[in-house]
């Protein structure tokens, strides 16, 4: 009996997170399809039933965590888009986000140091999700402040690098301190935006 449309969309679903998060952890030489599918308890033979290649299923799994990240959501009722800003970074820039605790993990951050060594295709893929992350921070922070592009370019690519640069440190407190001194600049710069203790 052949398998269920519902039940295809599932099992490629759960290909692309689980294979972002060993991507994530190992970058893409450092898995095999043997891991990915291992991991995912599937057979090899399963990937190619969804992917044409490794670097296929890299690259759609680069989309579709991106379409899963907080950011990528519509902003909950209720909230100023200041309020929802300020909560979006705060997370972002949060020691949960780094340890890879967050299961909305951003690619941009945690593919950085791997993406250079991929092929045009997924360099594209990765270049299209840092242009859709301007565009929604410059939405957001463009109903209330003046602001102008050079700022938001600026504060996604400090944002990136700082998650991604935090990644490779072992101490909390160092990890911490980066992390403080990149949410007070990006607040300064997107219109003096603060933060607390809030949760996503």
């Amino acid at each position: 009996m052949p398998y269920t449309k519902e039940h295809k969309h599932k099992t490629r679903t759960r290909i692309l997170d689980r294979s972002f998060r060993l991507f994530a952890k190992k970058g893409f030489k450092g898995v095999t399809i043997d891991d990915l599918m291992r991991d995912c308890g599937l057979t090899r033979g399963a990937l190619y039933a969804h992917f044409s290649s490794k670097a296929e299923l890299y690259r759609e799994a680069l989309e579709f965590r991106a379409c899963n990240t907080k950011l990528a959501n519509p902003k909950p009722r209720g909230a100023s888009n200041k309020q929802w800003l300020s909560l979006l970074l705060e997370n972002y820039l949060s020691l949960k986000h780094v340890k890879g605790e967050h299961d909305l993990a951003c690619p941009l951050a945690f593919l950085a140091t791997d993406i250079n060594t991929q092929n045009k295709a997924i360099k594209t893929a990765y270049a299209d999700t840092y242009e859709n992350m301007n565009t929604a921070i410059r939405g957001y922070a463009s109903s209330y402040t003046d602001c102008d592009e050079q700022d938001i370019l600026s504060v996604t690519a400090m944002m990136i690098g700082t998650v991604a640069i935090a990644r490779t440190l072992q101490d909390n407190k160092s990890i911490e301190s980066l992390l403080a001194a990149c949410r007070r600049e990006a607040g300064k710069k997107l219109g003096g935006i603060t933060f607390n203790s809030s949760t996503l």
